[in-house]
Parts: C-alpha cells; sequence; structure tokens
C-alpha cells in the first residue's frame, strides 16, 4: 500500500478536495471520511499521546497533509468542528475517494491504543492521525438498484486495498491499536435503513466480500409502508428518483434478521433520526436511545454495538441522552469527526 507522497499539497487542493466530496454527498453517493478513535470519558494522560512524529511515517504524513488542508479550509468553514470536518472529508477524498492511486496512504497501527479528551480541534485530531487513532470510513445513504454496479466496483476497490471490518475486528484495534491481520481497515457504513441497503447495498458488500455496517432508524422500519414516503422528509430521511409513494421504502424487522444472519453489522441509528440537542426528556430518551437496541437485539438475538445520532453528535457524559447510551449497553457512538469507544 503506498504512503502519501507528500505532506505538502498545492494551494488549490484542498478546495477543489471538498467540493468534489460534496458532490457525492449531493449525488447520495458514498463519502469517504477519516475520523479519530477515541476512548469516551478518559482525559489524556501525560506518556499516553501521540508519538512524536517521524519524518518516514506515513500516519506522520497524513496528519501534516490535514494541519495543511486545515489551514486552507478552516478559515471558510470555521475554526471548530465545521473546520474540522471539512479537512477530515477533503483529506478521506484524496486518500480514498475515487481515482485515489491505490493504496491506504497510511498505516493505521496505533503506536499507543486510542484515548484522549473528547473535544473537536484541529490539534487534537492531527494528534490522533499522527499516532495511528484514526478509522477510515466510507459513508453510505440509499443505494438504489440502478446504482448496483458501481458500488459493486466501488467496494471492490476497498476491499483490495483494506481489511474488511467486525465488530470483533474494531473492538481489537481499539484495545490494542492493530489491526488484526496486519492490514489497516475501512468500514463500509450504510444509514438510515432504507429497503435498498438491504436488497442491494448487503447483497454488493457480499458480492466484493466486505462487511457491512447498517444503521438503522427503527421507526423508519415501524411505520406503515403507505405512510414511508411522508415520514422520510419529515425526519430528514431523503429519498432518490427511484422512491415512489406507496412502495415499501424501509427495510423490515425480518430483514434485519436476515442480514446479522448474514454476518453484517445491524445497529440502531436512534428510532426517528433524532438529534442529540432535542433527545431531552426521559420519554425521548427511551424512545430514541434505550428502545431501538432493545428491539433489535431480540430480533437480531445478537447485541448491537454501536448508535450514532443525527448530524454526526459525539458523546461527551454529560447528558442524560449520553448516560443512556452506556446504560442501554452501546459500546461505539459514530461521529462527524470521532467514533467513540464507550466506557463498560
Amino acid at each position: 500500500m503506498s504512503l502519501p507522497c507528500s505532506s505538502s499539497v498545492s494551494p488549490e487542493e484542498p478546495r477543489a478536495a471538498l467540493e468534489a466530496s460534496l458532490s457525492l454527498v449531493a449525488g447520495r453517493r458514498g463519502v469517504p471520511m477519516l475520523v479519530s478513535l477515541r476512548e469516551a470519558g478518559q482525559r489524556q494522560r501525560p506518556g499516553t499521546g501521540a508519538p512524536a512524529p517521524r519524518e518516514d511515517g506515513a500516519d506522520a504524513l497524513l496528519a501534516a497533509e490535514f494541519e495543511e488542508f486545515h489551514a486552507r479550509l478552516a478559515p471558510a468553514a470555521g475554526d471548530g468542528e465545521a473546520g474540522v470536518i471539512a479537512a477530515l472529508q477533503a483529506l478521506a477524498y484524496r486518500h480514498l475517494g475515487p481515482g485515489r492511486a491505490g493504496g491506504s496512504g497510511g498505516t493505521g497501527a496505533a503506536t499507543t491504543p486510542p484515548t484522549g479528551e473528547q473535544r473537536v480541534s484541529a490539534a487534537a485530531t492531527a494528534a490522533d492521525l499522527r499516532a495511528g487513532r484514526y478509522l477510515r470510513l466510507a459513508n453510505y445513504h440509499n443505494t438504489p438498484a440502478s446504482w448496483k454496479d458501481e458500488l459493486v466496483e466501488e467496494l471492490r476497490g476497498y476491499a483490495r486495498d483494506f481489511a474488511t471490518v467486525g465488530v470483533a475486528d474494531l473492538e481489537h484495534f481499539a484495545t490494542t491499536g492493530q489491526w488484526p491481520g496486519g492490514r489497516p481497515g475501512l468500514l463500509q457504513v450504510f444509514y438510515e435503513g432504507y429497503r435498498d441497503n438491504y436488497e442491494i447495498a448487503a447483497a454488493a458488500c457480499e458480492e466484493a466480500g466486505v462487511i457491512g455496517w447498517f444503521f438503522v432508524c427503527t421507526e423508519f422500519v415501524d411505520t406503515p409502508v403507505a405512510d414511508q414516503y411522508d415520514f422520510a422528509p419529515a425526519h430528514r430521511i431523503k429519498l432518490v428518483d427511484e422512491n415512489r409513494p406507496g412502495e415499501r421504502l424501509a427495510m423490515t424487522w425480518e430483514e434485519i434478521a436476515d442480514l446479522h444472519r448474514r454476518g453484517h453489522v445491524v445497529t440502531p441509528h436512534t428510532a426517528s433520526h433524532a438529534l442529540a440537542r432535542t433527545t431531552l426528556g426521559a420519554e425521548d430518551i427511551a424512545r430514541e436511545v434505550s428502545e431501538p437496541k432493545r428491539l433489535m437485539d431480540a430480533v437480531t438475538g445478537g447485541d448491537a454495538p454501536a448508535t450514532a445520532w443525527l448530524e454526526g453528535t459525539g458523546w461527551t457524559g454529560d447528558s442524560a441522552a449520553d448516560r443512556a447510551v452506556v446504560e442501554s449497553g452501546y459500546r461505539f457512538v459514530f461521529g462527524n469527526t470521532m467514533v467513540q469507544r464507550l466506557p463498560r
């Protein structure tokens, strides 16, 4: 696998890469992303942070590129989380997007197990990249039948360059800083629980030889078929031209159980595609946090490992909803800038 050729980038490249990534978002296509991997609830301790940069280290070069991308993009995107997201998104497109020059652009082997403060900053993110405390993801939403051949080819490209990742693989990396088998991993993540994720994406994953991570809005599943076309836009679940009123648009519980039997990861994305900042009362928390996991575990016979909020809000432990995420038994929270392993 190739390394980044240089930590120096042209002034135009970060903006061009970000615009190319945003065009994937607008087209409802797979969007590559790099995110930190953190141990939730731990403060960074002396001696457990990132090691000194190595001039020949792939992760050090990746961190340097991130710093350059952030310096060029943050003034327009904002110096807080928005700037970090923009830089990570553009950087991921450069190394993981269409036309990448074959290879991972990094080892993904952490020299220390993931840890650190739960804060979103360019400095903390660069430290995570430099130390190998990061994950590669490809984020998907709708996967209509017209896109199947292209999706299979894309997934095969990822399978060529990276190892597929199941829950045990992610746990191993989070604990040891090393990927089982030595090859860095990449997670293929499908959001919302569309019917076409079951019918098209799962089959495409199997044809390419990768494990899919399916984050399902459980209330979407429970909505009567006749109402799903209206439910989706009312809950910021975007549809494509191939979706028709009156057709079933969401997975069924039987399909969710089947995905689990076939070896994919299937886990809640709240019930109704909820925002963390609006999930405040006890009833809201039960509906959006606890009940989706209880339902899914009952149907699959498994242990749903993760959740994610609309807008990718991270976990701080400060809110009742955050505490309920841990109490419900989730092990990971997926967010816009980091995946966090929760205390157990």
